[in-house]
């Protein structure tokens, strides 16, 4: 950002980076003198006043922000071959590089930094005199480097610079300098990106690749599937706005840090440009081939993203884009250090010359350039001609297309009338992406799919059917084949038994175990049918006595009233006609016709001080029956509103004026003051709220104490990292750090404790699940652990193996496997310990250790981890936040996602506390489904399967309300209804009965298929700079979740579900139903 004298005291120069990067510009001024400086004996590198209208990729713009951080506006640099760096700017400015001037490093080739300020009263005649002479200025053999393009702006502007400006033009006609262009030589030394900047360009390209993905892309399907008519102005306008504003698809990233590096351009229906100053035109958006392009600037670093959308394309468009594709990772190829910037483009026309000499002369005149504070670095263009070497660290836009391609008639026939494509006669393509050059090759990091089954979308395909009826006609020629390995192998066993014809024994042994495997199912589902039976009349049981208990702990939870003072003589003495915060007393004196009124401040909803012309407001709103109270209201507030709604009337808000605007100004700070501190001490009361005061420990004395050192915490007590050693005395276990914190965990409050020894890990733990939390630092804590690392984190995530007769690699791991043994012996001997130092007291504890033959893969807290079962819990405790499940508090068990189409499937367990949200496990293999089902029903737990995920927050708050959703009747006791959970299964509770193993391969495979496809792109963690707390700012895919069905929409389909099984039990055919939610043949992957 520009430096204005208004935010130099909040600026600070960054001396170590502002030397480094000044050193490396000296250096390469003088290493590269006469090939890109223009051999220049001196650089003047100025930068003109502001303009509302400048250009932000001015070279002495991004020369500013790269040397400084901000822009120094009307400000002369002067730097020499000897080292002397000049500045001449107002006093604030040299301020804020004075740290710079009096901490030079040493042997820096920087020798000194002159501050020359500003005097008006000479006309900084002195200033220029001294410039002048520290230049060597005044021969026409003398050079000076300046950027050309911008002095006729400079000479201008007036200022410091105006004159400075005007005296080089004369002294240059006079011949007393030659001034000489060094734009290409500021390209040429900020073309390498150190490590900080490349932070910078990635964070960039994840900013434009997810607004492509989440703002761009999910617009244009919008607009697809419902036919709208809109401009490519309005698309490219729509998607701007996302640039400057990222909230809007969920991506937490400052607003000042943030803007877009150029109009996005969306162009279709024939009319494609490839250059970079195309833009989008007035007319509507075609859906044949749409081309957009669209760049993000993330702290004045550019980034860049192009794609191209094919709607019904024809086989040759197809073609010619997966050729595309290819040319692309050709080009990809070469983009190495040392390699020339025209080798792109040589490999690109001969890889065209290989494939289709013809496209060759479609190729566009550059593919791509350098990027970075500059958005489009002309001395960097993958042209034909550019000489320019690549050097690791450079990043490039590298944009590769065809344009002008011609579609003929016949390319078109295929197409549906109803397709624009019928009617487009040229087109072009484009890809466009993000790439850093690294000492390994080209890293591209705008990740976006670009395949062509992600870009191409079918929506014209009625007169396919056709083409459908033919092939099977051809098939129908064709002898049978049985559809599937499962009927192949029972055909082939069948023939086996009786024609006496030769067959496969593979198909025949995986024919008997596929009728195993359907027979175990089927008992499975027996067990289950008669489980859920039964823990529907226990939760009845259970809930009747909850509901006794409750009732006759009726009136302990009412409503306290507000009181703020007792009498009307204990007010303070508040000022006439003023508003008086009192704050010992939590009130809010109002002034209402005169009189000062009290008002405690829990009733308050917000306070505002809106702008306004020659006077002060001040509006105060009060929680009011009849609007949303919001999250943040106090919970006795809220009581009080309802207790009072019926009858009483309510303040909503009051506006006070002042033209003294003092009071009131005042009077606000205070009010949001007394606010935050009301908010602060309830948060921490109900944070306490369900605290149990633990007994005291109790330390052994006289006796050997089971001892484990050197061990971490989890979680941490402070900020830092938390270890120490813990011990087992009489009563309970005391961690002690080595900075002297302590934490006790007591044998009664311990509700199961696990030993994880250390296999595939990289640690070996021991891990509490408590009864009741306990305070760890600030927070309540449920789950405590103690872990010893058996090898550095750091080493476990490095892949790169030397030989595997590798001496050292082979003591190396002769090491680890002692280590491993030692250390999980060590937890063993002491968990046996602390079990018999608690026996020994009277205190039950016993170790459990996760089964991890039962183990499966999924994603509980947005990371793939391995969860395992013990006796009592389902965890996973390598990774936090931890993820423990006690299955006494689980209700039931639904697998989301089930299909024959989907790879993976996702399991909610449902707690039977329904205040509480249901733990979830998303994306496990389905190859683990058949043991977790059969793991689940010896842990008598009930499980129900379904084709999609569900909406689980109305779901449970449908249940919470339904006082008879475990019995079997309604109200009436006589109208049967499904019981409990039972409304979810995928068939009928009666289904088990029959003995046709077909019929088990039923209905739900064709219209129930899950069309959800996870693209399993890796995209990095974008940090915002602002919250640190272990979750990706940019994990908006997380939060783009499917839509389930409601409680009505689930009813009317059961009911649909029972219909049909009568009609197919009379032996009526089943007539195909359309999906209800939505046209599936609106748009169509291609």
């Amino acid at each position: 950002p520009p430096l204005c004298n208004n935010t130099l005291t909040m600026a600070e120069l960054e001396v170590d980076r502002f030397f480094t990067r000044l050193e490396k510009l000296h250096s390469h001024f003088i290493k590269h003198n006469a090939a890109v400086w223009g051999a220049a004996d001196c650089l003047c590198l100025n930068r003109g006043p502001l303009d509302e209208d400048s250009n932000p990729y001015l070279k002495s713009a991004i020369f500013h922000q790269w040397i400084f951080g901000y822009e120094l506006p009307d400000t002369i640099v002067l730097l020499t071959k000897e080292g002397e760096f000049y500045i001449l700017a107002t006093k604030k400015k040299c301020d804020f590089i004075r740290d710079a001037s009096a901490n030079i490093p040493k042997g820096s080739p920087i020798k000194k930094i002159h501050l020359l300020l500003r005097n008006k009263e000479d006309s900084n005649e002195e200033n220029y005199t001294t410039l002048w002479k520290a230049g060597g200025l005044g021969s026409e053999e003398r050079k000076l480097g300046v950027i050309l393009k911008e002095r006729e702006t400079n000479v201008s502007s007036g200022g410091i610079l105006g004159p400075w400006e005007s005296k080089l033009t004369e002294a240059q006609e006079a011949k007393e300098v030659t001034l000489v262009d060094v734009a290409a030589g500021l390209s040429f030394a900020m073309s390498i990106k150190d490590e900080s900047e490349l932070d910078l360009m990635k964070r960039s390209s994840i900013l434009s690749n997810k607004v492509m993905k989440h703002g761009y892309i999910k617009k244009m399907e919008d607009v697809i599937d419902s036919g709208e008519a809109i401009t490519h102005e309005a698309l490219a306008s729509y998607v701007d706005e996302i640039l400057e504003n990222p909230s809007k698809i969920g991506l937490k990233v400052a607003g000042d840090d943030v803007q877009s590096c150029y109009y996005p351009i969306v162009q279709s229906g024939g009319n494609f440009d490839l250059k970079a100053s195309a833009q989008s035109s007035e007319k509507k958006l075609s859906h044949d081939v749409i081309m957009v392009s669209l760049g993000a600037r993330y702290r004045n670093y550019c980034s860049n993203i192009g794609r191209t959308f094919l709607v019904d394309p024809p086989k040759k468009v197809s073609e010619n884009y997966e050729l595309l594709l290819e040319m692309q990772e050709a080009c990809l190829e070469v983009m190495r250090p040392g390699k020339p910037a025209k080798a792109v483009y040589k490999a690109a026309v001969s890889f065209l010359q290989d494939k289709d000499e013809s496209l060759v002369k479609h190729l566009p005149k550059t593919l791509g350039f350098a990027s970075g504070l500059d958005f489009r670095d002309s001395s960097f263009l993958l042209s034909a001609k550019n000489p320019a070497s690549i050097r690791e660290g450079m990043v490039f836009c590298l944009n590769v297309g065809l344009q002008n391609l011609e579609l003929s008639e016949s390319d078109r026939s295929a197409s549906s009338d109803k397709s624009p494509v019928k009617k487009l006669s040229s087109y072009a393509l484009m890809i466009a992406d993000m790439v850093a050059v690294t000492k390994d090759g080209p890293d591209v990091m705008t990740k976006m799919p670009k395949a062509l089954t992600n870009v191409a979308y079918k929506i014209n395909d009625e007169e396919d059917d056709g083409d459908d009826d033919e092939s099977e006609e051809e098939e129908d020629d064709a002898p049978d084949a049985p559809k599937g390995d499962a009927e192949l192998a029972r055909k082939l066993a069948n023939e086996s038994r009786g024609g006496g014809t030769r067959t496969s024994s593979r198909l025949a042994r995986d024919s008997d175990a596929m009728k195993e495997t359907q027979e175990g199912i089927a008992q499975r589902e027996r067990k289950q049918i008669l489980l859920m039976r039964r823990r529907n009349e226990e939760r009845v049981k259970e809930l009747a006595r909850k509901n006794r208990n409750k009732s006759d702990g009726d009136g302990e939870d009412q409503a306290e009233e507000l009181e703020t003072y007792k009498r009307t003589r204990d007010y303070p003495d508040p000022q006439p006609n003023q508003v008086m915060v009192h704050m010992a007393n939590q009130c809010v004196f109002l002034p209402i016709s005169g009189v000062p009124v009290p008002f405690h401040i829990s009733t308050i909803k917000n306070v505002v001080m809106p702008e306004a012309d020659g006077a002060t407001l001040l509006r105060i709103n009060f929680y009011t029956a009849g609007i949303a109270l919001g999250k943040e209201a106090p919970a006795n507030m809220i009581k009080l509103v309802q207790k009072y709604a019926p009858y009483a009337s309510f303040i909503r808000e009051m506006t006070f004026r002042s033209l003294d605007g003092r009071n009131l100004t005042h009077a606000f700070r205070q009010i949001s003051e007394l606010r935050r501190r009301a908010r602060a001490k309830e948060l921490r009361e109900q944070e306490e709220a369900d605290l149990v005061e633990q007994e005291k420990l109790v330390r052994t004395r006289g006796a050997a104490v089971p001892r484990l050192s050197d061990l971490t915490m989890r979680p941490v007590v402070s900020a830092r990292k938390t270890q120490g050693s813990l011990e087992a005395h009489t009563n309970g276990l005391r961690f002690t750090s080595v900075r002297n914190e302590i934490v006790d965990i007591m044998y009664a409050n311990i509700k199961y404790a696990i030993f994880q020894p250390c296999e595939s890990e990289i640690m070996v733990l021991v891990h509490f699940h408590l009864k009741n939390p306990i305070m760890i630092g600030k927070v309540k804590r449920l789950d405590v652990q103690f872990f010893t690392e058996v090898i550095d984190s750091s080493q476990a995530v490095d892949n790169s193996r030397r030989s595997m007769y590798d001496p050292d690699e082979m003591d190396d791991e002769q090491r680890e496997r002692q280590l491993r043994k030692k250390l999980n012996g060590a937890f063993r001997d002491f968990c046996r310990k602390v079990d018999a130092v608690a026996k020994k007291n009277n205190y039950h504890l016993e170790f459990d250790v996760p089964y991890r033959d039962l183990g499966f893969t999924g994603n509980p807290h947005k990371e793939m981890v391995t969860i395992m079962p013990t006796l009592n819990c389902l965890v996973n405790l390598t990774e936090t936040p931890f993820f423990v499940v006690d299955l006494d508090e689980v209700d039931h068990v639904h697998f989301e996602r089930v299909t024959y189409m989907s790879k993976a499937f996702d399991i909610v367990l449902v707690n039977k506390d329904f205040n509480k949200p249901p733990w979830r496990v998303d994306m496990i293999p389905n190859g683990d489904k058949d043991a977790i089902q059969e793991w689940l029903t010896d842990m008598e737990l009930t499980y129900t399967e379904g084709p999609m995920n569900l909406n689980w927050k109305q779901i449970v708050n449908t249940v919470k309300e339904d006082d008879r959703f475990y019995m079997n009747t309604e109200e009436d006791e006589l109208t049967e209804k499904e019981a409990g959970w039972e409304f979810l299964r995928m068939f009928g509770k009666d289904d088990d009965d029959d003995d046709d193993p077909d019929e088990d391969d039923s209905e739900f495979g064709s219209d129930r298929a899950d069309d959800e496809d996870d693209d399993g792109e890796e995209e990095e963690d974008f940090d915002s700079g602002v919250d640190e707390d272990g979750e990706s700012d940019f994990d908006a895919d997380e939060d783009l979740e499917e839509e389930g069905l409601d409680w009505d929409e689930m009813e009317e389909q059961a009911k649909d579900e029972d219909r049909r099984k009568r009609r197919m039990d009379d032996g009526v055919e089943e007539e195909v139903r359309k999906p209800k939610r939505g046209n599936t043949n609106k748009k169509r992957r291609r």
